[in-house]
């Protein structure tokens, strides 16, 4: 086999911030193994929509390409049968972003194409003759593993997930199947840990401040939220939504939406409330942080990702935005989250040598030490006790004072 430095094209879904911050992550993994990034193409359902940290972060050409997306409700739902609607109203409009794919393929000369979850690069290599070959990277393809849960009830909504998974799988050499926990590889699939971005490696020395972080999707639950903080005002929350940043009262702290602040914030707090997305309940679990997992509403995918992550020691989830089920859980649970963090961070430091074996593999390049698997860091990491200790005492018994710190 050949043991020349590869030449990269990536493929992504635009509009996801967990595959933009995938591809960064698999980056940096490719360039310390001395291969070249040499540009990607970014789908978007909205013309040009690439956001600029990630332009930014991959030091390479980004082109946007108009590419199928979802229809959400005003509640958030997704809506499959709008969506599929939508996209076959637009079908045509999508055959100028093959031929500009094409034409990327063609100038570049990539040895192997790393598609996240971009429909339109499986939509290629079904329609377009080419012979670089593609591996596919998603957590979605851990959906067909026996171990992963697959709830029973909103079959649209499966059948939606199954068939645009497919879809980005179709002729892939290979497909990469990210999890939060090992298991046995599959015919065409390659279990892999979490892709994490490497600037949360850094925030292992955040002081705690004792605080309750909340990731708010939907403006429309700010007042649930606003009402149970009055009702436990000893409870210091941050929350991050797409709303004016305001102090709703000194207990509740409204930020505006940001990637690398909400990170810090992560690290500092003593538990975090989210949506079921697979990146940020795996940065949760790295930091050690539990995470109560609210699945966007009609939302199946994140149905199943938060039993899944519950399964595997994430913390706890609910149906709505109460932060009861929470605090009950830290009261109990400190010595079993610092083992979870303890066997994550283990899982996490393979996923370099998985991942890039992967890819070497597939573009006919002999991965280093042979298979790839467990090849990327040491199994014996260093890891932090779990980020939080049990509430001590407050103006309610709910939680610590605004000034505690839970870190050790």
């Amino acid at each position: 086999m050949r043991r020349d430095p590869l030449r990269v094209l990536f493929a992504v879904q635009g509009e996801g911030r967990g595959h933009l911050t995938q591809a960064l992550a698999v980056a940096a993994m490719l360039r310390r193994r001395g291969h070249h990034v040499v540009g990607a193409v970014a789908g978007t359902s909205r013309w040009g929509d690439v956001p600029e940290f990630f332009r930014q972060g991959l030091a390479a050409r980004v082109e946007a390409v108009e590419s199928p997306g979802f229809v959400a409700g005003a509640d958030g739902r997704i809506r499959p049968a709008a969506t599929f609607a939508a996209n076959l109203a637009r079908m045509r409009r999508f055959a100028p972003s093959l031929d500009r794919i094409s034409a990327v393929i063609d100038r570049l000369e990539p040895d192997v194409v790393v598609n996240f979850y971009e429909g339109l690069m499986g939509l290629h290599g079904l329609l377009r003759v080419s012979d670089v070959p593609v591996v596919a990277v998603g957590h979605q393809f851990f959906a067909g593993h026996p171990g992963y849960p697959l709830l029973p009830g909103q079959p649209l909504q499966r059948m939606a997930m199954e068939a645009y998974t497919a879809l980005v799988g179709a002729g892939a050499e290979t497909r990469l199947a990210l999890s939060f926990y090992d298991a046995p590889d599959r015919p065409g699939v390659r279990v892999v840990p979490p892709l994490l971005r490497p600037q949360l490696f850094d925030l292992d020395d955040v002081p705690g401040d004792g605080s309750i972080l909340v990731y708010l999707m939907e403006p429309a639950m700010a007042p649930a939220l606003s009402a149970w903080s009055d009702r436990n005002p000893g409870v210091r929350i941050h929350t991050f939504a797409p709303i004016e940043p305001h102090d709703h009262s000194p207990a509740l702290t409204f930020h505006g939406l940001s990637g690398t602040e909400f990170l810090k914030r992560m690290a500092a707090a003593r538990g975090v409330v989210c949506t079921a997305g697979f990146e940020t309940v795996s940065e949760a679990m790295w930091l050690g942080t539990p995470a109560l997992l609210v699945p966007t509403p009609g939302h199946y995918e994140q149905r199943c990702n938060a039993a899944d992550a519950v399964a595997a020691g994430a913390g706890v989830r609910a149906e709505t935005l109460d932060l009861d089920p929470l605090l009950d859980y830290l009261d109990g649970h400190q010595a079993a989250q610092a083992e979870t963090a303890a066997r994550f961070r283990r899982w996490v430091a393979r996923a370099e040598g998985r991942a890039v074996g992967a890819i070497e593999e597939a573009a006919g390049l002999a991965p280093v030490r042979g298979d790839g698997a467990g090849d990327g860091l040491a199994d014996d990491v260093e890891v932090r006790p779990a980020g939080y200790a049990p509430p001590t005492s407050s103006a309610d018994g709910r939680g610590p004072s605004e000034n505690a710190s839970t870190r050790e």
